[in-house]
């Protein structure tokens, strides 16, 4: 690993170069503008770079050093929202513990120069960042399948689920808080609550190739006002299909055994350019 201190001598290094760099410093990179973002891009289509939390007792974001073509994107087993994005994406190969990056990362369309200086600034105007098409995304959740109760939940009474949808988009720009879409609460039913999708989940999704879709279901207790987790899945909107899908739900540990092992949700995909 080599440090990173301007990227005019990061080109210059051997292509088995590899750069660490912590998560806060993806970020600040990232709020630089578009312009460091190519040159980011383009070093990682010919070297290595990791990124990794500071700290061990937390979890960030992966999708935006994925965006930026990083091969290494290092996380902390803690079982939260990131780390069910980071199942998500692998799972889209079968949970082999690898996924090739999106065309736009990889391919170099620039022609070979005698100065470096002059790669970089060829590397930047030609940059493929601009080949990314955005995709109008409508999710309807229509119902559900055998909702087990939560793992919180030590009372009898039946559950009270309802489904958030979020969009965890990947596009080389400033991190913005991901949109969110919440159905209404079916009282008192988890074997085959029903939601009708009379209300869509409307997302406009500007990287489709790294952007992520992060089902969760959740159940409401009417009297302590809290939600209560049950199951979740991370679906790539690469991986999205249209039409009617049944979406296989996962605990906390990422599995599908026990209660949750026929849980799923049935929803109305479409898709518009």
């Amino acid at each position: 690993s080599t440090n990173m201190r301007n990227w005019d001598k990061s080109f210059q290094l051997p292509n088995y170069a590899m750069h660490s760099i912590p998560d806060k410093k993806v970020i600040e990179k990232a709020e630089q503008g578009e312009d460091e973002q190519k040159r980011w891009v383009e070093f990682n289509k010919t070297h290595f770079s990791r990124t990794y939390p500071e700290s061990a007792s937390r979890n960030y974001n992966p999708l935006l050093p994925w965006a930026m073509g990083c091969h290494f994107v290092s996380m902390n087993f803690i079982r939260n929202k990131f780390m069910l994005l980071n199942d998500g994406r692998f799972r889209e190969n079968g949970g082999q513990g690898y996924v090739l990056k999106p065309e736009y990362l990889c391919n170099k369309n620039t022609k070979e120069s005698d100065s470096t200086e002059d790669v970089v600034s060829d590397n930047v105007g030609g940059a493929s960042l601009d080949n990314i098409h955005p995709r109008q995304l409508s999710i309807r959740i229509l119902s559900g399948f055998c909702l087990p109760k939560s793992a919180e939940k030590k009372s009898s009474a039946t559950i009270n689920p309802f489904v958030r949808v979020t969009l965890y988009d990947g596009p080389p720009a400033t991190p913005l808080p991901p949109p969110v879409f919440k159905t209404h609460v079916v009282e008192g039913n988890g074997l085959n609550p029903v939601w009708d999708g009379q209300e869509a989940a409307n997302f406009s999704c500007l990287n489709p190739d790294v952007g992520i879709l992060l089902f969760a279901v959740y159940d409401h207790c009417n009297i302590t006002k809290t939600d209560l987790f049950i199951g979740t899945s991370a679906m790539p909107v690469s991986c999205l299909r249209e039409g009617y899908r049944c979406v296989s739900l996962f605990d906390s540990n990422n599995t599908r055994s026990g209660a949750m092992k026929y849980a799923s949700l049935f929803i109305k995909v479409k898709i518009e350019l």
